[in-house]
């Protein structure tokens, strides 16, 4: 419970087997009121592995019956906390990449800027820059100048992270069904808050990586400038 809101944090699961636990843990369960655990057909079954360790009844897992994709088992979370009435939503990653041990400071953050939607950013520090794989850098830089321009949020840096809260009262707003189930999910969730006076602030990240990036330009950017592309059009079209 936050300032007598309460607060939920979904985790999509996709073979983070070996790293979920810790991140689990990490969670400060006297801020943190439930947290949704989403199996996404995981082929490790991290959610069967799961609930034979975690006993805990604010962490309840969901193991879904086939693989929708980051966005699609993210928006499931969602759609499980809004029904609950959960005043702010978390998204973190269930491979490490994102340290819980900063929701609190998304939380106060968000608050004290009057914000409904706070997202990590490891473009705010200096030294967490330098730590970026050079084609991800550019990759994001590019990624980011273009949803800013499709949202019009001018104070965005790191489009693609996906470390995030969004208040319920702006996401119950928008229709899940539109927004992307895949990578794109991130930037896809931005653009359609932008229908809905988003306010957006951001708080700096840690660059964490644990292995050398595979990130294919033409498999990844292209697919996610192509989209961009049909929301820019679609947004033209809707004014």
């Amino acid at each position: 419970m936050y300032n007598n809101k309460k607060v939920c944090v979904i985790i999509p699961c996709y073979r983070v087997k070996d790293r979920i636990e810790t991140v689990i843990n990490n969670i400060d369960l006297k801020i943190v009121d439930k947290i949704f655990v989403i199996d996404d057909n995981c082929p490790e079954k991290t959610g069967q592995y799961l609930k034979k360790k975690v006993k805990n009844k604010k962490i309840e897992i969901i193991i879904l019956n086939k693989n929708l994709g980051v966005g699609g088992a993210t928006k499931h979370g969602f759609s499980k906390a809004l029904q609950q009435d959960y005043n702010f939503l978390f998204k973190i990653d269930g491979d490490g990449q994102h340290d819980p041990s900063q929701i609190l400071e998304f939380l106060e953050t968000l608050e004290r800027t009057n914000s409904n939607f706070c997202k990590g950013s490891r473009f705010m520090d200096q030294n967490e820059i330098k730590k970026i794989p050079l084609i991800r850098y550019f990759g994001n830089i590019i990624l980011t100048k273009i949803t800013e321009k499709n949202t019009n949020i001018k104070n965005l840096t790191d489009a693609v992270n996906g470390y995030l809260v969004v208040k319920s009262s702006i996401l119950k707003k928008i229709n899940f069904t539109k927004i992307s189930n895949n990578f794109f999910f991130e930037e896809d969730l931005l653009f359609h808050l932008s229908y809905h006076n988003i306010n957006l602030c951001e708080v700096p990240i840690k660059a964490i990586y644990f292995e050398k990036s595979n990130l294919n330009p033409i498999k990844v950017i292209i697919p996610f400038l192509i989209n961009h592309i049909k929301n820019y059009i679609n947004k033209n079209y809707d004014s």
